[in-house]
């Protein structure tokens, strides 16, 4: 818990323009208490503070903080309910959540952006994502005009630049492509993020550096999926022996089967490549990649929420589920079964078949 009687002491302080030395005075200590009070290295007495409030005309709870501190623990727990609703896919409940978190602290930046997200996430189709362009136009302008945390910034950036991108797709929205572009430019490049420059931070420390690169392994392989997988407009273009490859590469760094950031696009990977295999004829290794895709998927429901990586690359590092990227709700292995299910390029006599239905039955 956050003690904020130092820095409140200091504000009121400073409010009547009175020195450390003026205060003192008042209350008969002298001024290197008061430094040491205002930094929070050691507190007055209890039986002091009524005098304090008194002399400041504010409460005991003011001067403490205590109302801050209440404010502090409502918004966590607005955040941890975030966290909760989206690693559960339910981004329209985490939206209207939100919703009542901004009206409650509209000077919060960190609740505004997630309800952002929230807000654009919600849904899908092209008559939501117009309805709400006026609020996310507003609360963009809002963020990037008045917060000044820069990982905040930057992130609704990103978050406007698919926006934007997704109503240049709907026809006469009004939108071009360039809107988002222009964002795009205002963004850091790739070498210059955070988790790829913590790798050269720490020459001396094996620790940190050990740490730091094994984060960056995780994010990087989990980068390099999500490119190969937006390469292609339709997976059905994608190459294979690439794709076979990203899988290898994964297990070759994870080969304890922890892939974490990694570990939906396994299942997605396997999957698209099962339906590959099968239109290509070989129904066999089309049985196998399915088999893969599904038992990681079932693999990734019953993961605890936070893993640590046992790998040797990754060794040590934490992967927390809760916190994850997700575009399913419920159960991963329900919503990908449904997926195969689904497919219009597999017929039903294979889904009916005997060998199919054996590996979502034993499964």
């Amino acid at each position: 818990m956050t003690i904020y009687f130092g820095e409140n002491l200091k504000k009121l302080r400073k409010s009547k323009g009175l020195t450390q030395e003026d205060l003192a005075d008042f209350l008969g200590m002298s001024f290197q208490a008061i430094s040491k009070w205002e930094r929070n290295e050691t507190y007055p007495d209890i039986t002091i503070l009524p005098t304090i409030a008194s002399f400041f005309g504010v409460t005991v709870d003011s001067l403490l903080g205590t109302d801050m501190i209440e404010k502090e623990k409502r918004i966590n727990e607005y955040r941890e309910n975030y966290l909760r609703l989206i690693s559960k896919g339910k981004t329209s409940q985490a939206r209207d959540m939100l919703k009542t978190a901004i009206s409650e602290f509209p000077g919060n930046y960190d609740l505004l952006s997630k309800y952002l997200n929230a807000l654009i996430y919600a849904q899908y189709d092209d008559s939501y994502l117009l309805s709400i362009k006026a609020e996310v136009l507003r609360i963009y302008d809002n963020i990037q005009n008045y917060c000044t945390v820069d990982s905040i910034r930057i992130w609704t950036k990103k978050l406007m630049c698919r926006y934007l991108r997704d109503l240049s797709l709907i026809k006469n929205s009004g939108v071009d492509i360039a809107e988002a572009e222009k964002i795009l430019e205002q963004m850091p490049v790739m070498q210059n993020t955070r988790d790829y420059e913590a790798m050269y931070m720490y020459p001396h420390d094996d620790e940190k550096r050990a740490a730091a690169c094994a984060n960056g392994i995780s994010e990087m392989l989990r980068l390099f999926g999500e490119i190969m997988n937006r390469k292609y407009k339709n997976f059905l273009d994608a190459d294979d022996n690439i794709s076979e490859a990203y899988l290898k590469l994964v297990e070759a760094v994870m080969p304890d089967g922890d892939y974490g950031k990694s570990h939906y696009l396994m299942v997605i990977y396997n999957q698209r490549l099962g339906v590959k295999k099968y239109l290509a004829g070989d129904e066999k290794s089309a049985l196998a990649h399915f088999e893969k895709a599904l038992t990681l998927a079932k693999k990734y429901d019953e993961m605890p929420d936070v893993l640590v990586h046992t790998s040797n690359a990754v060794k040590g590092l934490e992967f927390d589920k809760t916190k994850a990227y997700r575009f399913w709700e419920g159960s991963f292995f329900e919503d990908v079964k449904d997926g195969l299910m689904n497919r219009p390029e597999l017929p039903e006599e294979f889904k009916n078949s005997q060998e199919f239905k054996k590996i979502t039955k034993n499964i």
